[in-house]
């Protein structure tokens, strides 16, 4: 017999014991070559069949038809026999013998044939239901031997199930086709188990194996379902990976939205501001200690809170403090705060420091060029130990603080002089960023002016607008300054122009000597200029500035157009 007919008398006799009825199997040399548990338990491991059934069963075989034969009598009960043919490709391979309680209501041969075709019918249904589930299915005995598996459970593990059949979880698990089993846990613990294990091939299964309980109270049947997750897995790796992108792209996102902002500074059109912005965008997503270092007025506060508000820190608190604008003596208590009583005058209550404000936060530590020598220990102390102590304090405060530092000294050469500790300028220097000045930074000049412009006409009002030649002077200018002097500038341009065009006549004399020409022409088209917009002031009349300058009155005229200035309001 091949396999799947001996699976259907497995059933048989499994079917069997659920209705409570002895059944014995006899093959074609009339020897028996299975009993169900309760055959076992009547006629015992050692029964032989008598003259009786074997009359029966040797007409089953020739015949191919079922017959009722002998009452039987054990255990104080009685059997009807039953003698089935069991076909295999139309020939009858086997015999079944099926004893029935006369206790229970009598049935006709007919009756017995439909009943037990029926028994069939649903176990040739149960059978395809089994092989042909998606998931893999595992039957094993109450000791953890398997007797079943189906396609599924053969295609997901790469083990054909001759090689598992009537082999113990136990021996199938030591042999490494699997890490784990969800029947041993059943075994143990006599309940329902789910877990995740591996194959030797690599793959992923998410399995639960249920108890099935005999009359006895004890496991009679194991029932594991094996659902391949290999797939699912990836896909959540793929979808880790995708939100990990995501995210990235949210800081980036947020990131480009602060640069942009109408209230952001952080122009960064030039080449040496883009690279700037990649190197804010990494040193943002890290807890380091950051070093601003550029001239004054860059923009070291715009940067330190653009990386708050792009960091994990942003919904805490962003507290500055600048330590070269605080005398000294009170520096300490600023940072640290103090106890109650700590000192001459010293409020009730005592008073929260910079660092506890900023707690779960960031800390800027604007100008750290001026902190006293003699304070920079416990700054040190408190930055490598992530605590601080109040003035007058007796406990130490466990803080988390983001520290951002900046200042426009050079460190390195405060250091070598003794003006600064060397440790504590390791300590804060652990991501140097360098903001250039305005004047290495030419592109971003006019997105700035502009943006200020736009700034100051809501701020105040108005429309103004500048000229060409106003636009020119911003690009040459060296702006020492920086950034806040350009702000303060176009400000002041706004404020203090007459009329909606701002013009290089608006300039003061200290703004007209800071133009550098840049040939001979150049330098003389802005004496040139100069003279003539003097002597129009001066004498108010075209006329007599042309005497005064030796040139003509249309010479005059012509040029003082030429350089933006107004002639319409003077006298000719």
């Amino acid at each position: 017999m091949d396999r799947q007919y001996s699976e259907q008398i497995g059933l048989f006799l499994n079917l069997g014991d659920a209705l409570g009825d002895p059944v014995v199997v006899v093959d074609q040399n009339y020897h028996i070559i299975a009993l169900n548990t309760l055959a076992g338990e009547i006629f015992g491991a050692d029964y032989r069949l008598d003259e009786k059934p074997l009359f029966y069963i040797r007409q089953v075989f020739s015949a191919g038809v079922p017959f009722k034969g002998e009452l039987l009598r054990k255990n104080s009960k009685i059997y009807w026999a039953y003698y089935l043919p069991f076909f295999q490709e139309k020939k009858v391979v086997a015999a079944i013998i099926w004893y029935q309680s006369v206790t229970k209501k009598e049935e006709s041969d007919e009756e017995m044939q439909a009943r037990l075709e029926a028994a069939l019918e649903k176990i040739h249904e149960l059978e395809a239901v089994i092989e042909h589930s998606h998931d893999g299915i595992w039957i094993m005995n109450g000791r953890g031997v398997t007797l079943k598996v189906n396609k599924s459970w053969e295609e997901f593990s790469g083990i054909k199930r001759e090689e598992v059949i009537g082999k113990s979880v136990y021996e199938i698990v030591d042999k490494g086709y699997y890490s784990d089993s969800a029947a041993i846990h059943v075994l143990k613990t006599k309940k329902p188990s789910t877990i995740i294990y591996e194959t030797s091939t690599g793959q992923k299964a998410l399995v639960t194996g249920v108890p099935i309980f005999g009359e006895d109270g004890n496991i009679w049947r194991i029932v594991s379902n094996v659902r391949d997750i290999t797939e699912l897995d990836t896909l959540r790796k793929e979808l880790e990976k995708a939100q990990n992108i995501a995210s990235h792209y949210q800081e980036e996102l947020r990131l480009l939205q602060e640069i942009n902002s109408e209230n952001s500074l952080l122009v960064a059109h030039s080449e040496c501001m883009r690279k700037l912005i990649d190197k804010i965008k990494l040193a943002a997503r890290t807890e380091s200690t950051i070093l601003i270092l550029g001239e004054t007025g860059v923009g070291k506060e715009i940067v330190a809170r653009l990386i708050h508000n792009v960091s994990p820190r942003r919904k805490g608190p962003f507290i500055k403090i600048n330590c070269g604008g605080i005398p000294q003596t009170l520096l300490e208590s600023e940072l640290f705060g103090f106890e109650e009583g700590s000192f001459t005058g010293a409020r009730r209550r005592g008073k929260v420091g910079m660092f506890e404000l900023a707690n779960k936060g960031t800390l800027f530590l604007d100008e750290i060029g001026e902190m006293p020598l003699e304070l920079q220990p416990k700054l040190l102390h408190a930055l490598q130990d992530h605590q601080i102590m109040r003035i007058g304090g007796t406990e130490p405060i466990k803080l988390d603080v983001r520290i951002i530092a900046a200042t426009n000294r050079d460190l390195e050469k405060m250091v070598a002089e003794n003006k600064f500790r060397r440790d504590l300028y390791y300590r804060i220097n652990i991501i140097p960023l360098h903001i250039p000045p305005l004047k290495e930074r030419k592109g971003d000049i006019i997105p700035l002016a502009f943006h200020f412009l736009r700034q100051f006409n809501r701020k105040y009002g108005v429309a103004k607008r500048f000229s060409s030649g106003f636009v020119k002077f911003l690009l040459e200018y060296d702006w020492p300054g920086n950034v806040r002097e350009l702000e303060n500038f176009i400000e002041r341009m706004v404020v203090m122009t007459p009329g909606d065009q701002i013009d290089l006549e608006h300039l003061d004399a200290g703004m007209q000597k800071n133009i550098r020409p840049k040939s001979l022409k150049h330098a003389v088209e802005l004496l040139e200029k100069e003279l003539i917009s003097q002597a129009l002031k001066e004498y108010g009349s075209t006329y007599k500035a042309a005497s005064v300058l030796g040139i003509t009155q249309p010479t005059v005229v012509r040029k003082a157009r030429k350089y933006g200035l107004r002639v319409n309001d003077l006298k000719q």
